[in-house]
């Protein structure tokens, strides 16, 4: 079974029900875990798996299909940028389907609660993010269906450092209710890009 590149860190120390590398289908499967009943925001959730910022300036894109369990609402998958303040775009399972959320979190070391907003109804759970990092640490967050026209979500977000290091970027499965079938989130690719 292949295992994550190097570059790739827990939020805290792992466990075996969080992940699976598909080798045969070449992909990475995240299942949902429940957010703990403490966690105010990201911050406090374990199961973030993160890099930290190859660059000044970069691009980093992942394609993913979402399998939230239907019997469950508030499944959620995403791409986070991580910080004293960060920054995430997800999708989240609601009884009428899949829904795009973007939201940013102020102080979120200091117990914030999140406060996400909708974005738009998505078509499926198929669905491409994207966040573009420039000089000074702007982060542009967006999303695509087609992988060839995306779409801009929020404003530009300014990345803060965590807690011992810089800003971190990375994937997310969230839920806020105990059960042995969670959903899936299978990521197919994560790359990341020089900008021209």
């Amino acid at each position: 079974m292949p295992k994550l590149g190097l570059q790739w860190q827990w939020q805290a120390n792992p466990q075996p029900t969080w992940l699976f590398t598909d080798a045969g289908r070449g992909l990475l499967k995240l299942y949902t875990s429940k957010i703990p009943d403490d966690a105010k925001n990201l911050w406090d959730v374990p199961n973030l798996l993160m890099q930290k910022f190859p660059a000044d300036e970069f691009m980093a894109t992942t394609k993913l299909l979402f399998k939230p369990n239907p019997k469950l609402e508030n499944e959620k998958t995403g791409l986070v940028v991580m910080g004293r303040t960060y920054a995430q775009i997800s999708i989240k399972s609601k009884k009428d389907g899949l829904y795009l959320m973007y939201g940013v979190y102020q102080s979120a070391d200091k117990g914030k609660t999140e406060n996400e907003k909708e974005i738009t109804k998505l078509k499926s759970g198929s669905v491409y993010f994207r966040v573009k990092v420039t000089n000074g640490a702007k982060c542009q967050f967006s999303y695509s269906e087609d992988g060839t026209r995306f779409t801009d979500v929020g404003d530009e977000f300014q990345a803060t450092a965590g807690q011992w290091i810089g800003a971190k970027m990375g994937i997310f499965a969230t839920r806020d209710t105990q059960t042995n079938d969670s959903g899936i989130a299978e990521y197919d690719w994560f790359r990341v890009q020089a900008l021209k």
